[in-house]
């Protein structure tokens, strides 16, 4: 059958782009560590590319999911899992097996998504950090152990604003 052909490979370039988004999000996290701003921002913008073009494979798996139910005279199934109920043994066997590795890459991709968000979380707390200590105005006196409170000289901060 056509659409079971078009399905299965759907199905298999859509698991092919998650397996790229997956090896971004590991290069993200070297990334992250590293500090390189300018290639994380390539990255996202990479990735976001990425995650348009996927919207485009939920829509063309919709317009498969409705040529099979015509061709198999059934109703129109909500989701991969749903339809391999309708398929003969190989052909379901064989969507399966693409499913199940598209979930685990899915599965991985999501793990590593978490850690990378944790990762800039604790960027953005350094750098938070080190603005307050920047911007904090300190109270210093001029001579070490001189007890009049005249002589105090207030540091101006080196930043009057944070961003």
């Amino acid at each position: 059958m056509k659409s079971i052909e078009q399905l299965k490979e759907a199905l298999q370039q859509e698991l092919n782009m998650y397996q790229q988004v997956l090896e971004m999000a590991k290069e993200k996290t070297q990334i992250i560590k590293q500090g390189r701003l300018k290639e994380l921002e390539e990255n996202t913008s990479k990735e976001q590319q990425y995650i348009r073009t996927m919207g485009t494979f939920e829509k063309i798996r919709r317009s498969i999911f409705t040529n099979i139910s015509q061709e198999l005279e059934i109703q129109e199934p909500s989701s991969v899992s749903e339809l391999l109920l309708h398929l003969e043994e190989e052909e379901a066997s064989h969507i399966d097996d693409i499913r199940n590795q598209l979930l685990e890459v899915i599965h991985r991709l999501e793990e590593i998504n978490k850690l990378n968000e944790k990762l800039i979380y604790q960027s953005l707390e350094y750098v938070n950090f080190n603005i307050e200590l920047m911007t904090t105005s300190h109270e210093t006196s001029s001579h070490y152990g001189e007890k009049e409170a005249g002589n105090r000289k207030t540091v101006a901060s080196l930043l009057d604003i944070k961003v």
